[in-house]
């Protein structure tokens, strides 16, 4: 899946102090990683995110308002209360898809906005800053970035933008950096439109998983 392919590169790129796999069942977890041949350090999510540094959100993406203010409650509960950073950085690759049988449509909230602002809506700005990436094409590219280019959008701040950047180079890819946490809304779209392409039947042209998006010019 995403966040162990993720893991695995950022472990192989020997950039960071440690990479560890927050598990929310951790029994069926360490079992998927040893069965993929993996040597990656796995814990329990209350375990690990208290002296995480940076978070990356590699789940199913999340639909309901409901669901979205609990998980972001259950964030901030299990990071705060046993830690005394401020700063700690929410890298967020999913994306809130519907069920396949209506087209696997993007969700939007009011005024357009994001599950990405909408999750950050719900965390304080004190202790979290909060990015949309990759999250605009499939798995086969995170496996071998090659340097393709990587949209990020997220907390403007010099100082967090460039750890965030550094992940989605640890990853192998090019960081470009579109704005602020309101260009998550544009890069969800991206992912509508990347998946409606790449799988057959729904609307999109039919295209193979073999494209990504990519920046020309000199912006």
């Amino acid at each position: 899946n995403v966040g162990t392919i993720l893991a695995q590169k950022l472990q192989q790129s020997n950039k960071f102090a440690s990479i560890t796999i927050a598990a929310r069942n951790l029994e069926k977890t360490c079992i998927d990683v040893k069965a993929k041949g993996l040597d990656l350090d796995v814990a329990s999510m209350e375990d690990v995110l208290p002296r995480a540094q940076v978070i990356i959100l590699a789940t199913r993406g999340i639909y309901d308002d409901d669901e979205l203010q609990q998980f972001a409650q259950q964030l901030e509960e299990m990071v705060s209360p046993s830690s005394s950073s401020s700063g700690i950085i929410i890298i967020d690759a999913t994306n809130p898809l519907g069920p396949y049988e209506e087209g696997l449509p993007i969700r939007t909230w009011e005024d357009g906005m994001s599950s990405t602002e909408k999750l950050a809506s719900y965390l304080p700005s004190s202790t979290f800053k909060v990015y949309k990436s990759f999250n605009t094409l499939g798995l086969e590219h995170m496996k071998e970035a090659l340097g393709k280019d990587m949209m990020i959008a997220g907390d403007p701040d010099p100082m967090y933008r460039l750890i965030a950047e550094e992940v989605v180079k640890g990853v192998g890819f090019k960081p470009f950096y579109v704005g602020p946490i309101r260009y998550a809304r544009n890069l969800e779209a991206l992912a509508e439109m990347w998946i409606h392409m790449a799988i057959p039947g729904l609307g999109g042209r039919c295209a193979s998983r073999n494209f990504w998006f990519s920046i020309s010019g000199d912006p």
